[in-house]
């Protein structure tokens, strides 16, 4: 999968290989200024410009360098220019320069940054000295402008000559990072001041910079309007009755990432989410307290309490990844607490703190709370939002960011077989449908030799894609669930038609086992440019794909798993759930058999 690191020396395990990699993707993409080069070796090393801080951050994947950004943070005046960002020019289209903005912004915010700025190539004809570039200007200003950045107007910048622009003209852009607070030309002074100084070393009395700031006379600064995007709030269409959503992350603690190790699963994914329910009607629900017992039913205890143990035993601010491997024998649990880690883990990427185990508790208790929902009949179906995800997470090992495996225990929960359900719980059919880009393993794994509840799973082939070892065709289920698993790997670029198409041979066989609740692990990281996987779903896809799952008319709990472009978490959670409610609210005849959701009353 892809990892997100911050390159410097001394502190990345693999700096040297990082470094070589940026250098790499760098000549690759700028050709025509090779002398950088010497620059990002000395950023890494900790040679930075007066007063600033350079953050080196590259992007990797199976151990090869994709894309870099190259960041200055001035602390003082808590603003951060993004001096370059490439992804290798071989990958285009594979969403890991969007990626890459949006990490390294976070990542500027996380230290105190309340603005970036960076140049861009013009889009205006009459800037340029060679028109040829005017289709590459735009296609930049089109991609920063859809990630929140915009051009600074009403100043010199964009004739500015310098030994670092080489003489071509940039336009200086300002990305507010969600701030709407206006610009202000004291800042703007400042911000340029210390872009001059690290950049091309100018002084303060230095004419071109006085010069410069003498033409930023504005208050406030103005900022371009939108050119590419239209920002303007689509009207949504109404819908019969709200959604019910059900969302602890925010309460829940944050999972910190080493940035030596790479950033994945983070808190600005639930912000996007939250962005993507602007507008919809929503009935928000609190997840209730559940025990223990509901995780003890599905996950093994021993390694639910080693989970557990984290919170006690990983001291604050200290971020354990499992690095040491064990055959896995019953009697053979390493007495070290951290070797225990890599028994019960499957990768490396994982990170365990004390955070860990009351974050993934209280996934559960969302996931259970959104169940109770659907199966006392107060809703047809409900969305579910945790943070961590738990698809990946086996019965006895956890991985892929996946603790505890929420989207399982709720199926197990509804299926009424668990003892924790209670006595007067009546046994049920439940299918579970993931499709989420990676294989579901972990439910695969729990489910496996059960016939009560169905795991389906459209992903992207384990051949190409993580967790690389399960999800294969021929992996129907052992024993008593034989046949009761199906998954449908599909290889890389499929689109919205070839997508729709594998989906109904999946809802065919959800249909034949008939099932009383439909558990859907949904990832939006099937959209295209997600990091992480290699599909090219569109928004109208989520929607077309959600409107054929929600016509079934089955009692439905969706629950949140991946997506890392925070842009699809937007776009394709909304449309997923219009989508959703589209074919649940689908006049009766028009859905299958004529089935509608059955709650209390029915």
């Amino acid at each position: 999968m892809l990892k997100f690191v911050r390159v410097i020396a001394g502190i990345d395990p693999d700096y040297q290989r990082h470094l070589e990699g940026i250098q790499d993707v760098f000549l690759k993409a700028f050709p025509f200024n090779s002398s950088y080069i010497d620059k990002i070796a000395h950023y890494s090393a900790g040679e930075y410009p007066p007063d600033c801080e350079v953050i080196l951050l590259c992007a990797t994947k199976a151990g090869k360098v994709l894309g870099f950004s190259v960041t200055f943070f001035f602390a003082d005046i808590k603003a951060s220019y993004l001096d370059y960002i490439a992804s290798d020019p071989a990958r285009a289209s594979r969403g890991i320069g969007g990626a890459l903005y949006e990490m390294t912004r976070e990542d500027q915010r996380k230290r105190g940054s309340r603005r970036l700025f960076l140049d861009s190539l013009p889009d205006e004809a009459e800037l340029l000295n060679e028109h040829e570039l005017l289709a590459d200007g735009r296609r930049r200003m089109a991609f920063y402008e859809r990630l929140g950045a915009r051009p600074v107007l009403g100043t010199g910048y964009e004739r500015l000559v310098t030994r670092s622009n080489m003489g071509d003209a940039n336009m200086l852009l300002h990305d507010g990072m969600g701030d709407e607070k206006p610009l202000h030309r004291r800042t703007l002074k400042a911000v340029i001041a210390r872009i001059m100084q690290a950049k091309n070393g100018m002084a303060a009395d230095d004419p071109v910079l006085v010069e410069l700031l003498a033409s930023i006379q504005d208050e406030p600064v103005r900022i371009r309007p939108p050119q590419y995007t239209n920002l303007r709030p689509k009207k949504l269409p109404a819908l019969a009755r709200p959604i019910d959503v059900v969302i602890t992350a925010d309460e829940a603690p944050s999972i910190e990432h080493s940035p030596f190790k790479g950033y994945y699963e983070r808190p600005a994914r639930v912000a996007a989410v939250r962005k993507a329910l602007e507008g919809l009607p929503v009935n928000d629900h609190e997840a209730g307290r559940w025990g223990l017992e509901h995780i003890l039913e599905v996950h093994d205890h021993r390694m639910v309490k080693f989970l557990e143990e984290t919170a006690t035993r990983i001291p604050e601010g200290r971020i354990v990844y499992p690095e040491i491997f064990p055959i896995r024998h019953a009697d053979r649990l390493p007495r070290n607490f951290e070797m225990r880690a890599g028994y019960f883990c499957i990768d490396t990427s994982t990170p365990l703190t004390r955070a860990v185990y009351p974050a993934a508790r209280r996934a559960v208790d969302a996931a259970l709370s959104g169940a109770k929902l659907i199966r006392d009949g107060k809703a047809g179906w409900a969305y579910v939002v945790v943070r961590p995800p738990g698809h990946h997470a086996e019965r006895r090992a956890f991985g892929g960011f996946c603790y505890f495996n929420n989207a399982s225990i709720a199926a197990h929960h509804l299926s009424g077989q668990g003892k924790a359900a209670g006595k007067t719980a009546k046994p049920a059919r439940v299918a579970v449908l993931d499709i989420d880009h990676h294989h579901g393993n972990g439910t695969q794994d729990i489910f496996y030799e059960r016939s009560d509840v169905l795991t389906v799973s459209i992903h992207g082939h384990p051949e190409d894609c993580y967790p690389f070892f399960a999800g294969f065709e021929d992996e129907r289920g052992r024993d008593a669930g034989l046949g009761f698993n199906r998954n449908y790997p599909i290889r890389p670029g499929v689109d919205d038609a070839g997508y729709l198409t594998v989906l109904g041979r999946a809802l065919r066989r959800i249909r034949a086992f008939a099932p009383d609740y439909l558990v859907v692990s949904l990832g939006v990281d099937i959209m295209k440019g997600d990091p992480t996987g290699n599909f090219f779903i569109t928004p109208d896809g989520m929607h077309r794909i959600a409107e054929a799952i929600g016509r079934e008319a089955y009692r439905t709990l969706i629950v949140q798993e991946g997506g890392y472009s925070l842009a699809n978490i937007r776009r394709g959670v909304q449309q997923f759930l219009l989508g959703f409610a589209a074919g649940q609210e689908a006049p009766r005849g028009e859905g299958v058999k004529g089935r509608k959701p059955r709650v209390a009353g029915d």
